[in-house]
């Protein structure tokens, strides 16, 4: 396992606009995306949930037989490298993407294991703006000063960004503590949360849960979190936005 040094993309929607209304669908997969009961259950939320974005955190990319996300453009952040696979955050789309930015963690897990990583991507709108959507999977093994501070340093990046923007993924806020964090980050980048009808289905730890949501600029039309079984140790949370 090393740093990573390949950030796969794939973008074969570059024509493509966003119409005002859009879904998108929010999972850490686990890196279950290359196993059989994964990809029928994926089939089936598509096409059930009709989606313009999927965010995944944990995806599995083999180097050797690329992953082939049928209908949607792609780009990951890596967070992590061996010689078979890349892993790390996915964000697909049905359009095109005027931007892409990757960052990873300073700090590792445990001080010694993986980093995290951070996809951010340019949409645009139909009203000609930009949508700056964020893929996130925030450290988790570490103290909360050391989360902070990637709170913080991944807060900095995004004050950069004015406009609609759309935060979604795993935060790994499991403490009280960590959700204060979360709460003053919220605020600082004037975000709103998603409001997810069948919460129970989230992942909780300590009662807190993980996945979550964020927005501005932009009209939540309805958040659901999915029930898929144990497909993976987190649900699919799937949101519908139309644009202010």
């Amino acid at each position: 396992m090393f740093v990573p040094q390949i950030f796969p993309q794939r973008l074969e929607h570059q024509e493509h606009s966003l119409s005002k209304e859009f879904s998108l669908l929010v999972w850490n997969i686990h890196k279950e995306n290359q196993q059989l009961p994964f990809q029928k259950k994926l089939a089936e939320l598509l096409t059930q949930n009709p989606s313009d974005f999927v965010l995944f955190q944990e995806v599995k990319y083999p180097k050797t037989a690329p992953y082939s996300f049928e209908s949607y453009s792609y780009a990951i952040a890596s967070n992590i490298e061996t010689s078979k696979n890349v892993f790390g955050v996915l964000t697909a789309a049905k359009v095109s993407f005027e931007k892409i930015n990757t960052n990873i963690t300073t700090q590792r897990e445990m001080g010694v294991a993986t980093r995290k990583s951070l996809l951010t991507t340019q949409h645009r709108l139909s009203s000609g703006k930009i949508l700056h959507m964020v893929n996130l999977h925030a450290i988790n093994f570490v103290s909360l000063k050391s989360f902070t501070l990637e709170m913080e340093k991944i807060k900095r990046e995004l004050l950069q960004y004015s406009g609609p923007m759309i935060i979604g993924g795993d935060f790994n806020n499991w403490s009280t503590k960590r959700v204060k964090v979360l709460e003053g980050f919220q605020k600082k980048l004037s975000l709103e949360k998603a409001d997810v009808d069948e919460y129970h289905h989230i992942k909780h730890i300590f009662s807190k849960p993980l996945d979550h949501i964020f927005y501005r600029g932009v009209k939540l039309l309805k958040a659901e979190a999915i029930d898929t079984k144990r497909i993976s140790d987190h649900n699919p949370i799937f949101a519908t936005f139309t644009t202010e």
